[in-house]
């Protein structure tokens, strides 16, 4: 493997790898150190098919099912597709959210705060499509004291309907309503705006920007202090800001770091499709007890896409 920096603060390309062949346990652990070191891996160059990325999930830890269940692969539902693909028929082959989303980390509307994101570059647009980046962990480092003194005993109740439903709203052909088995089964869930992170012991600050109630502080103070946290994180100079090519899969930690699509005017008359994988890495102090209740609540069916739908294996 030949490594480069992509920051000071975070962030390292890992080249002279196939993941689709067999790690060995010492490229393994060396690929875990890397990424609880740097926060967000970038591997170019490969030809990942969905079968390889499910299987390099569950190395990784506990993959979690993706919600919007029609996205999810039947053959290898630990992987769904993101852009704005429609194959035969007008089948609607990728999960569109028109407009980009803001700074978020994914995985707030779980119990299990230690998680991991795999993106995979199938098909890019022309021109934008971008992904940004930051760090919470820097951010925490180089925030005034008063700030963090205010927030450290501060908890935000953080639920996905909150995220997921005004996305519904605002497209209601972008994917399928939960139903309400579904929905009962993404109960919101109470997080630490400032935790320590269980493998590099760095303070973070774990962010929801919208969430429900906060505990410990007043809504409108609490909402004041994420807003300047998030204007101290992400001044330019600390933003990476991702161009992607076919063949890249990024991997990132989300308890360090909080990450943005960018607009999706740029390139809606152009083609972009994403394979993303969804895991729970270990150790955490905050285990999904139901892990396979939920899961099996999230499995694709029948109307969900196939490899076929893509002429992939």
């Amino acid at each position: 493997m030949k490594t480069l920096r992509i920051r000071d603060d975070f962030g390292l390309k890992i080249s002279d790898i196939d993941l689709c062949e067999p790690l060995s346990d010492f490229q393994f652990k060396q690929i875990l150190d890397y990424f609880y070191k740097y926060s967000l891996l970038v591997f170019p160059n490969q030809s990942l098919t969905p079968r390889a990325q499910a299987a390099f999930c569950h190395r990784l830890g506990q993959p979690k099912i993706e919600t919007r269940k029609q996205f999810n692969f039947q053959e290898c539902p630990e992987v769904s597709t993101i852009g704005n693909i429609i194959g035969k028929n007008d089948k609607q082959l990728s999960f569109f959210a028109r407009g980009g989303f803001g700074w978020h980390t994914d995985g707030t509307a779980a119990c299990h705060v230690n998680a991991a994101t795999l993106l995979y570059a199938v098909e890019v647009p022309r021109n934008g499509g971008d992904t940004l980046f930051l760090s919470t962990a820097s951010t925490y480092d180089r925030a005034p004291n008063e700030l963090k003194k205010q927030l450290e005993s501060v908890s935000v109740l953080s639920s996905f309907h909150a995220h997921n439903d005004p996305l519904l709203e605002s497209d209601p052909d972008s994917f399928i309503a939960l139903s309400q088995q579904e929905r009962d089964a993404l109960p919101p869930v109470w997080h630490k705006v400032i935790q320590t992170h269980p493998v590099t012991k760095r303070s973070v600050f774990y962010l929801n920007l919208d969430p429900l109630q906060f505990k410990g502080i007043d809504d409108q103070t609490g909402r004041e202090l994420l807003k300047q946290v998030v204007e101290i994180a992400s001044q330019p100079e600390h933003v990476y800001q991702h161009q992607w090519t076919p063949g890249e899969l990024i991997i990132w930690d989300n308890h360090s770091l909080l990450h943005s699509g960018t607009p999706t005017l740029m390139y809606e008359s152009d083609q972009r499709l994403m394979h993303r994988s969804f895991v729970y890495t270990l150790p955490t102090e905050r285990p999904l007890k139901n892990y396979d209740e939920v899961s099996q609540i999230f499995m694709p069916t029948s109307d969900s896409i196939k490899l076929s739908d893509f002429d992939v294996s």
